[in-house]
C-alpha cells in the first residue's frame, strides 16, 4: 500500500467516527424520552476507550511527523482531525 492510499484511508475512518458520534449524540439525546435510560452509555464503553486510543496513537504519529518536516500540511490536517474527533469523544462524556 502506498503512503497516499493509508492517508486517504484514514480520513475515510474519520469521516465514519464523526457520523457515528453525531449517531451516538442523537441516540443519547433521545434515549430518555424512549424510555431506554442509560443503555446508549453502557453500549458505548466498550467502544469509545478503543477510538480515544487510536486517535491519541494517530495524532502522536502525525505530530512527529509534522516536526520532521516533509507534507507538513497533510500531517497538520491530520492532527487537527484527530484533536478535534478525540475533544467530541471526550465532550460526549463530560456533557
Amino acid at each position: 500500500m502506498s503512503a497516499a492510499s493509508i492517508s486517504k484511508q484514514h480520513f475515510v475512518i474519520y469521516g465514519i467516527l464523526v457520523l457515528f458520534w453525531v449517531v451516538f449524540q442523537i441516540f443519547s439525546a433521545n434515549a430518555l424520552g424512549f424510555g431506554w435510560g442509560f443503555i446508549p452509555f453502557v453500549i458505548s464503553l466498550p467502544f469509545v476507550p478503543f477510538i480515544l486510543v487510536w486517535l491519541g496513537v494517530q495524532f502522536m504519529r502525525h505530530y512527529r511527523y509534522i516536526r520532521l518536516g516533509p507534507n507538513f500540511s497533510e500531517h497538520l490536517v491530520h492532527c487537527i482531525c484527530t484533536c478535534t474527533l478525540f475533544c467530541l469523544f471526550v465532550y460526549h462524556f463530560v456533557y
